[in-house]
């Protein structure tokens, strides 16, 4: 999830899910290593990045982060700094378990271009034909914040697949809007993010489908439920869970066994703990999230909800496969997800000139791209997630960076996003 320091309010944003399986241990033999001067990098700039996360944990603004990077398909740095719990008494490690939030969205967008290449959806379908009420969709013109009544006019466009995979389509967050959305959505039962609650998206999206649309579908891009809703269009489509059908059709293929939308309980302590930011600038341990987030999500709870824009945890490991697979245009040992066509189709600009609210960036189908970047290089592809985590795929250096933290909407993520980009890419040999 994009953040900027006004998402505070994302405290309606923890993650959970489907039906329990168990999960093993990523083996190491799975990887390939190398030392950074083997792959043009310098070990001693790479260095730094310790520094810089220990920097934030003594200003007591992160509990600590883990960090990978990855050249030419091989990793070459990997560190784990700081501590899981406010105690101090639990030290980060390689295999933590973090939230990845909306890193979800990248994943479950994926799984839409696999169906989309199977024949079983297509980009200019309407939601309707997957989610019978989005048949008629209502754009919102009032609302009246006394009793949370609003009007609405029948939209001119039906919201299609690909609406739903650049962020067009209208569907809303109420966090980006709480006077408005935020209570629309409440008062009917829809969390912004993965709940504990033994609900399913089966409903939710049922429901969203007779709310207000924030605008006109295609006419502007706005950070919403988007991947949520498609993530019920892949369930319809392929007659599968969501969780079950990215199981399926990309983890397990892949080889990846520590990303997924819960685990069992016996994981708890292995599950990075959630800070909050507080008014003072620091951070706290959560040990309540609200009526509808509880913080060991996703080890307790129902888990009902695959919640497609938000609902998956894993390692860094865990994401970096992923992550190498889309750098490999959708092949990875063998093992073909995606046509390369498609999976390249992906990080190229699919909303035209449309306003892009981070900065000159453009949007794929479920990538940020870079465009003008003060750090990245132009076709550089990113997301990142409400719990502070973040990864980025380089293309022109054929590199990966992942950083996980756990700060629900930390204000410094920005801060500390740019000052480990200038470290990278000072690290590449001229």
């Amino acid at each position: 999830m994009k953040l900027s320091n006004t998402v505070f309010v994302l405290i309606a944003s923890l993650l959970i899910c489907s039906c329990s399986i168990t999960h093993k241990k990523q083996k190491v033999t799975e990887f390939q290593f190398a030392k950074p001067e083997d792959v043009g990098m310098i070990s001693d700039s790479l260095a730094k990045i310790k520094t810089l996360v220990m920097n934030f944990v003594n200003a007591k603004k992160y509990p600590g982060a883990v960090t990978l990077i990855a050249k030419n398909g091989k990793i070459i740095y990997e560190s784990a700094i700081g501590w899981s719990d406010s105690a101090r008494t639990k030290p980060y490690n390689k295999d933590h378990l973090f939230r990845l939030a909306s890193m979800t969205k990248p994943i479950t967008s994926v799984a839409a271009m696999q169906l989309i290449e199977a024949g079983k959806l297509k980009l200019d379908d309407p939601i309707g034909k997957f989610i019978p009420s989005f048949k008629e969709t209502q754009i919102l013109t009032s609302f009246n914040p006394k009793d949370t009544t609003w009007t609405s006019k029948p939209s001119m466009t039906n919201p299609t697949v690909r609406h739903l995979l650049t962020q067009t389509a209208g569907v809303p967050y109420g966090f980006m809007n709480p006077q408005v959305f935020g209570a629309i959505l409440a008062k009917n039962g829809i969390p912004d993010l993965s709940t504990h609650l033994p609900i399913t998206t089966t409903e939710t999206m049922s429901k969203i489908g007779n709310l207000p649309l924030t605008h006109e579908p295609g006419t502007k891009w706005a950070y919403g439920l988007n991947t949520d809703v498609l993530g019920r269009v892949v369930e319809v489509a392929s007659e599968m869970k969501l969780d079950e059908y990215i199981r399926e059709n990309i983890t397990k293929p892949l080889g990846i066994e520590m990303l997924d939308f819960y685990f069992d309980e016996s994981y708890t302590d292995n599950l990075a703990k959630v800070f909050l930011p507080t008014k003072n600038g620091t951070i706290t341990q959560a040990s309540n999230m609200g009526k509808m987030y509880i913080a060991n999500y996703p080890t307790e709870g129902a888990k009902t909800y695959a919640s497609g824009g938000s609902g998956m945890t894993g390692t860094a490991r865990a994401y970096f496969i992923f992550c190498q697979t889309m750098l490999n245009n959708g092949s990875l040992k063998g093992i073909k997800i995606l046509e390369a066509k498609t999976a390249k189709s992906m990080h190229q600009n699919q909303i035209d000139s449309l306003s892009y609210p981070w900065g000159s960036a453009r949007f794929g189908f479920g990538f940020d791209i870079a465009d003008g970047h003060s750090n990245r290089p132009d076709g550089t592809y990113s997301w990142s997630g409400a719990f502070s985590t973040v990864f980025w795929i380089d293309p022109k250096n054929n590199l990966i960076v992942i950083q996980l933290r756990q700060v629900l909407s930390s204000p410094f993520n920005n801060s500390i996003n740019n000052q480990l980009e200038q470290i990278i890419y000072s690290a590449l040999k001229e």
